[in-house]
């Protein structure tokens, strides 16, 4: 979809409709009068009152202007959330109707106490993420689909369009990277095995202007990542690991750092996992897909810090070779690990990953992604992230771009008792504790380990990854969970204040 933005109303852009977002008891005496009483009717018919969820389309009145209006509820408030759900409705509702263009109005959510930019960020990413569809793999059924090929914002006084067009900018960028992130996640595992997904992080870093390197299998093992390589030793597909770099110019200051889990399929290896549900395994590689989506906006963004993107991609499989429960892996840090539970892989990936990233860049502070553990599911549901952390002021800014976003995150415990749950018996340490208690929070205490000191935010995203039912602005399948507040951590980056010791608890 082409953005643009304008003064006005929307009355004269000669889109297909105008778009009204409204809130719950909302009164516009001049749509009012243009309607002629329509609006009245369907209020006084609860048909559209403003509030969540409800959209509704009417006919204008005959005279040049656009032929429709949609309105969209955003209940009690104009919030950048209520925003995004109402114009993810009414773009949806446009598509529906048929109509290629709409124009949006900017200038009433500024009187509702929107700033310009944010209003128009909004509106961007809801119509954009909210139109998405992967139908690829779907033959054409002779149907011409139409498009919502053009939106205009409309923002009243020419004094808020310059504002407008850098929260179109970046409200863009966003979106590009979340799509691609969720493009990613839906594309069945047979077409991104591990050395398939590296060649289109490689394109899409040689089209953005990010630099790129993937290690292959002969250079992590002289780097001595055995922990990664024990995931995919039951695969014929060989593990990768995808490094990106973007440097603004004249940057001399350390980067920051983004990590994800890339299991493309994972079977839980000799661990085998239940039949049940084992197609929804190609979303495992969705922390991968979070970090390559937010290099991408980062990269059509620019924000002024270095950034690097790193993701470990392994198949999890079973064969003869396969890594066994019981035996013992040496990571490149050194430390050992016993392999308890051959299906508690992601960890193995990360432990590598954030070693090499830690050693390698020596970043201001660095944030894993994974679909880690079913037990974060069970404590938080499936629409929120658990977050763990050594650094309070970064949990803050996470959190704080959860809400922004969105993407809701919440601080979970990492009391020192869950790191000595995960030493081993015969070597340092074990993949999984001894009891069924705890999962989540003893997996991220596995991570801290191989964090080390660097500020380090562990973002477990198994349950926001991956919707089975569709909402405003997130369709159904791979959700991009996570993209935007990384992005929106590097486009408002400031240096972390020193702090000793380590942050544990809530």
């Amino acid at each position: 979809m082409r953005f643009s933005v304008a003064g006005g109303d929307g009355h004269d852009q000669g889109t297909d409709a105008l778009v009204r977002l409204m809130r719950k008891d909302e009164k516009d005496e001049h749509l009012e009068k243009t309607l002629g009483g329509a609006l009245a009717s369907l209020r006084e018919r609860k048909v559209f009152e403003g509030k969540e969820g409800q959209v509704s389309v009417l006919p204008m009145p005959e005279g040049g202007g656009p032929e429709f209006v949609i309105l969209a509820g955003m209940g009690d408030a104009a919030t950048p959330e209520s925003v995004r759900c109402a114009s993810a409705l009414a773009a949806k509702r446009a598509r529906a109707e048929r109509l290629g263009s709409i124009a949006v109005s900017v200038s009433s959510l500024v009187d509702e106490g929107l700033d310009a930019r944010g209003a128009a960020q909004a509106i961007v990413e809801g119509a954009g993420l909210g139109l998405y569809r992967m139908d690829r793999y779907k033959n054409a059924d002779g149907e011409e689909k139409t498009e919502v090929s053009r939106a205009v914002l409309c923002g009243g006084p020419n004094k808020n369009l310059s504002a407008m067009r850098r929260g179109v900018r970046y409200g863009r960028a966003l979106c590009e990277g979340t799509n691609y992130a969720r493009d990613l996640i839906n594309t069945p595992s047979n077409e991104k095995r591990p050395p398939a997904l590296a060649d289109m992080a490689r394109a899409m870093a040689r089209r953005e202007g990010l630099r790129c390197r993937v290690l292959d299998e002969k250079q992590m093992e002289r780097m001595k990542m055995g922990a990664l390589l024990s995931v995919s030793r039951g695969s014929s597909e060989p593990a990768r690991m995808v490094i990106l770099e973007y440097r603004p110019q004249g940057s001399r200051t350390k980067p920051i750092a983004f990590v994800g889990k890339g299991v493309t399929f994972d079977t839980g290896g000799i661990s085998i996992k239940p039949s049940g549900g084992l197609e929804l395994m190609t979303t495992d590689m969705s922390g991968a897909a979070a970090v390559l989506g937010a290099m991408l906006a980062v990269a059509r963004s620019k924000p002024r810090v270095p950034v690097v993107g790193v993701a470990g991609l392994v198949e999890n499989m079973v064969d003869g070779d396969a890594t066994r429960p019981g035996d013992i892996v040496r990571s490149m840090k050194g430390t050992t690990v016993e392999i308890h539970n051959t299906d508690a892989e992601g960890r193995l990936v990360l432990a590598d990953a954030l070693h090499y990233t830690r050693e390698k860049y020596k970043p201001q502070c660095m944030i894993d992604l994974a679909t880690l553990t079913g037990a974060c599911m069970v404590a938080l549901g499936q629409k929120v992230t658990g977050m763990y952390g050594t650094h309070g002021e970064l949990l803050e800014r996470v959190r704080d771009l959860g809400e922004r976003t969105g993407d809701r995150v919440w601080h979970m415990p990492l009391f020192p008792e869950y790191g000595e749950a995960m030493k081993g018996r015969i070597a340092d340490m074990c993949n999984i504790s001894g009891g069924r208690w705890g999962g989540a929070n003893t997996a991220a205490a596995f991570l801290q380990h191989f964090a080390d000191e660097t500020p380090w935010v562990h973002l477990d995203i198994a349950g926001p990854s991956h919707t089975s039912k569709a909402e405003p602005y997130r369709p159904e399948g791979g959700t991009g969970v996570g993209v935007r507040i990384l992005a929106e951590l590097a486009t408002a980056w400031k240096r972390l204040t020193p702090q000793e010791g380590k942050a544990y608890g809530c």
